[in-house]
């Protein structure tokens, strides 16, 4: 059991029987603020206040420069402990804030054999360890990912030290799991390593608490009215035993909780993505006519019936030009023919892609984002990578119902999937006349893209949505923490998150460990991701469809000519077209006998490279197994039989299987960079 204990004024956290310290060192209280115009003080809590209240203590003080008032306080919850700050500001005139350093402190010169590590991120997007020894801590090898844009008006980061959602505190027999929860701001759990003198210097871990982060969120913040009041998220302080893996479950049950994951009746249909045998053509209408068009479109749809998906989803290509939200009837007939078509004919449903930024002169200036400076101002739009690029703002609401009024007019008729891509924040705006605070910050724009998904899904409510970050696209990081206003209707704004552009240069990710964060995403997280790849980036052995499927609950697929302008990955190494597809004909079959377990199963980790999804209420489970070694390996592997909800033996296909006490042994041999699947008992006898 977690407690927490007050020792000379100041809150500590200590293990059951205060056996276990975990925050040795006082509770760090530093602000930095500034009056309008004046001098920037870095100043602490002079003297702190505790109170009890019932089941609460409630420590509260003030700061001496700057006269903002802080109350603090812990409450027991479940099996731990959750702590609250706010600052408020008496004073006449605004208060600005540029940091905020609140959290425990945790002596580091003892811990040698402890580690910090983040949840969901052990991996971050960008294939770099988020994963620190204490000696890596106090040398400063920690490094949050980050997406920079060179093109973009971009405020500076403001961050001390390493965020994450989550993060495990300790060793290798357990430790203390540190959640920030906060699904109004952005706001991330902050840990950094500050030297402090208590007579001699000493390096310590500061933890939990609150700071401020990417480019100042918490922006609600930043600046305190005269009387304003800012409450920080929650944060949750949970014990745990044994390995990281325990850490991890702990987060996903804490986001299960909440609404963030996925229905009981999800079963996500598996698309068929055209682009990556029509092309990308960028909004070129010679191009498009030549490439884009109905008798194309069907012709793909043909392959999807034939390789066993269910969804016929259109990338770029199926507009006017990319970002009018207009469909053009001159290549592809009216939305409605098309979908009883593809429903008639080839058993399909219809979904497709929207965007925010524009690739051809369209929209009204006075829509436009103004920011104030750089090359997207609208008055000197240029070309950028290439091609024109108009930046709207979602915020202004003329613009908002334009789009929301194109985009139901598409939808409602029929459509049942819809990715929000390239809606990516590129800067504030200046445009007074758009309705928001000048300059806009990220979380107002934010706040427009899930406004405008969750608008389409009330519409439209058999639509299944997937939004992009919206201020980080595609890849490298998230801005938005991964449950960020996610749940079913009435709790979230959208389904699903994006599978962080994993789809160009599949091979290689899996090889350099970089496709690891889908792995440790599915440890901590339980909410749908997004993605589709294409086969001509795979090799014969499926190795990339099989790690998709096992850690994407949302699959697409495509690619069985492959169109030179999606081959991102560079030449790909040469392959039998044909071979392939039946290749993947082979695994869609196997797929979707097995598909509930993927869709909606439980994802276990047994290892980075061996994945367990079990279904509740039945015996044994799917084991899906990767080699990626260039050469074959024999694989021997335990699972613990509670995991397969059996004691006894049960059929195995897809390995050799030996039944112990409380575990089953698994052996299998595979050839160089390929996968196993591995079916146990009742999802054995699906695919016998």
């Amino acid at each position: 059991m977690l407690k927490l204990k007050m020792e000379n004024n100041t809150p500590k956290l200590v293990g059951a029987g205060s056996a276990l310290s975990f925050s040795e060192r006082p509770y760090q209280y530093e602000i930095i603020s500034r009056l309008e115009k004046g001098t920037i003080h870095q100043e602490t809590i002079a003297a702190l206040v505790e109170n009890q209240d019932g089941g609460m203590t409630i420590c509260s003080g003030s700061f001496p420069d700057s006269g903002l008032v802080l109350e603090q306080s812990f409450q027991y919850v479940e099996d731990g402990v959750s702590e609250t700050l706010t600052l408020s500001n008496p004073n006449p005139s605004p208060v600005h804030i540029d940091q905020v350093r609140f959290g425990f402190t945790a002596l580091l010169n003892d811990r040698e054999s402890w580690r910090l590590c983040a949840i969901p991120f052990k991996v971050q997007l960008d294939g770099s360890k988020h994963d620190y020894t204490v000696d890596e801590l106090i040398a400063g090898k920690g490094k949050n990912a980050a997406y920079v844009d060179a093109s973009r008006e971009e405020p500076s980061f403001t961050e001390e030290g390493l965020r994450s959602e989550a993060w495990a505190w300790g060793d290798a027999s357990g430790g203390l799991v540190i959640i920030k929860y906060n699904n109004e701001q952005i706001e991330y759990s902050m840990a950094r390593v500050d030297s402090v003198v208590e007579g001699k210097e000493e390096k310590v871990l500061r933890f939990g608490g609150a700071g401020l982060a990417l480019y100042g969120e918490p922006s609600g913040t930043r600046v305190l009215e005269p009387g304003e009041s800012f409450k920080f998220g929650q944060t949750f302080y949970y014990l745990y035993e044994g390995e990281i893996g325990q850490a991890y479950k702990r987060y996903r049950s804490f986001l299960k909780d909440r609404g963030h994951t996925f229905p009981q009746d999800y079963n996500p249909p598996v698309n068929w993505n055209v682009l990556y045998d029509i092309g990308w053509h960028h909004s070129d209408a010679d191009q498009l006519r030549e490439h884009y068009h109905r008798d194309a479109v069907l012709q793909e749809a043909a392959k999807a019936q034939d390789c066993g998906c269910e969804l016929l989803y259109l990338d770029p290509g199926w507009e006017v030009a990319e970002g009018l939200t207009l469909w053009d009837e001159s290549r592809l007939g009216d939305v409605n023919g098309l979908v009883v078509q593809l429903k008639e004919e080839y058993g399909l449903d219809l979904g497709y892609r929207t965007i925010l930024r524009a690739y051809k002169p369209h929209w009204k200036e006075e829509y436009m984002v103004r920011h104030s400076y750089g090359l997207m101002q609208p008055e000197k739009m240029e070309p950028v990578w290439g091609y024109h690029f108009e930046e709207p703002c979602l915020c202004n609401p003329a613009y908002f119902e334009v789009k929301l009024k194109r985009i139901l007019a598409i939808t409602s008729q029929g459509i049942r999937f819809m990715m929000f891509d390239e809606m990516d924040w590129r800067g504030p705006c200046y445009d007074p006349s758009h309705g928001h605070p000048v300059p806009s910050t990220p979380l107002h724009h934010i706040e427009a893209v899930y406004r405008l998904a969750e608008a389409v899904r009330n519409h439209c409510p058999v639509v299944l949505t997937e939004v992009h970050d919206p201020v980080w696209p595609w890849s490298n990081a998230l801005y938005a923490p991964t449950y960020f206003r996610q749940g079913a209707q009435g709790i979230g704004s959208y389904n699903e998150n994006w599978g962080f552009e994993y789809m160009w240069n599949c091979i290689e990710d899996l090889k350099t460990g970089k496709a690891l964060a889908l792995y440790y995403y599915n440890l901590g997280c339980s909410i749908p991701l997004y993605l589709h790849i294409t086969m001509a980036a795979d090799n014969d052995a499926c190795v990339f469809f099989w790690w998709t499927a096992s850690t994407v609950r949302h699959l697409g697929i495509g690619g069985k000519t492959s169109h030179p302008t999606v081959e991102f990955a560079g030449e790909l190494a040469p392959y039998d077209k044909e071979q392939r597809y039946e290749g993947y004909k082979n695994q869609m079959a196997l797929y979707q006998r097995l598909k509930a377990y993927f869709v909606r199963g439980t994802f276990h980790g047994l290892a980075e490279h061996i994945h367990l999804h079990t279904l509740e209420g039945q015996e044994g489970g799917v084991i899906n197994v990767f080699n990626l070694a260039d050469e074959e390996l024999e694989l021997v592997f335990t699972v613990p039989a509670n995991l397969l909800g059996s004691q006894g033996n049960l059929k195995v296909v897809g390995a050799e299987g030996q039944w112990q006490e409380a575990s089953a042994e698994f052996r299998l041999v595979l050839g160089p960079m390929s996968p196993g699947v591995v079916a146990v008992g009742e999802a054995a006898e699906l695919i016998e």
